[in-house]
């Protein structure tokens, strides 16, 4: 399993078919700003799952957002995402990984 978090913002990794891919960024979706996917994934990832988890029980409470991805099959992608309000155009930040998933 291969985890991603904030520090690898601008890396390449290489996975193999199969493995799993979990990437953790930090987010409060209560100031409105939430990463987005910009990305299209498939056919080489697929998207397993897309969560938050505040850090704390506190209303408003800051947390991180996980994703988890899956290889299907050889190929290259890069993961872009902004952190952004919905209702706003530009970004406030950008965080971007590059993908080679190979076969065996």
């Amino acid at each position: 399993m291969l985890e991603i978090n904030a520090s690898h913002n601008g890396n390449a990794f290489t996975v193999g078919v199969g493995e799993i891919i979990n990437l953790n960024l930090p987010e409060n979706p209560s100031t409105g700003y939430r990463w987005i996917l910009f990305s299209e994934v498939k056919p080489v990832l697929e998207l397993q799952k897309d969560v938050f988890s505040a850090s704390g029980s506190a209303p408003g409470a800051f947390g991180s957002r996980t994703w988890q991805f899956r290889t299907m099959q050889a190929g290259d992608v890069d993961l872009k995402l902004e952190k952004r309000r919905s209702w706003e155009k530009g970004a406030v930040e950008t965080f971007t990984v590059s993908i080679h998933a190979k076969a065996g």
